[in-house]
């Protein structure tokens, strides 16, 4: 980042950092804090808070493979949200779906990788209600890591759509 965004003082004994965020009604505004015993202290505080400001405030790391964050999302979030019956219809499909994306850091799944996989699973299932019932469950998911927990900051999986599976029966002419 620019170093000049972040200014360090020294107020009595203690140094702060500094730096001017968006304009409010025309006015400027600062986030600012006190209380570090060395000028460095202040700087490395004030560009870790800088850099935050400017990431959109989402500090946590998804360190876990997307089959951990199923479970993690199923235990914690859509259990304690949902009726039983469609946690239950969801978790039938964590299996098939794990061995797509399962193996795959959160942060480093795509939209091509997603489209792919449910390529891969329009070859596996036989109806396309059982294959909008994944990609529910994969939509859900990610949305959920991005809006509710925070793990992410851009969704990978809104415009995932059920790809179209061409048919090859003949059709009759008359």
């Amino acid at each position: 980042m620019n170093d000049m965004r972040v200014n360090v003082t020294k107020r009595e004994k203690v140094y702060q950092y500094k730096f001017e965020i968006a304009k409010i009604n025309g006015k400027r505004k600062f986030i600012n804090k006190s209380g570090f015993r060395t000028k460095n202290e202040a700087y490395i505080a004030g560009m870790k808070a800088y850099d935050e400001y400017i990431s959109g405030g989402v500090n946590k790391q998804a360190n876990m493979t997307y089959a951990d964050y199923l479970d993690y999302w199923m235990s914690e979030y859509f259990e304690i949200n949902f009726k039983y019956s469609t946690a239950k219809r969801y978790k039938e499909t964590f299996k098939t779906i794990k061995a797509e994306l399962g193996k795959y850091m959160l942060y480093s799944i795509t939209p091509c990788l997603l489209n792919q996989a449910l390529l891969k699973l329009s070859q596996k299932v036989k109806t396309n209600d059982s294959l909008r019932i994944y990609q529910k469950v994969i939509k859900s998911s990610f949305r959920d890591a991005t809006n509710y927990f925070g793990f992410l900051k851009h969704n990978p999986a809104v415009e995932l759509s059920i790809p179209r599976v061409l048919s090859y029966g003949l059709k009759k002419t008359e």
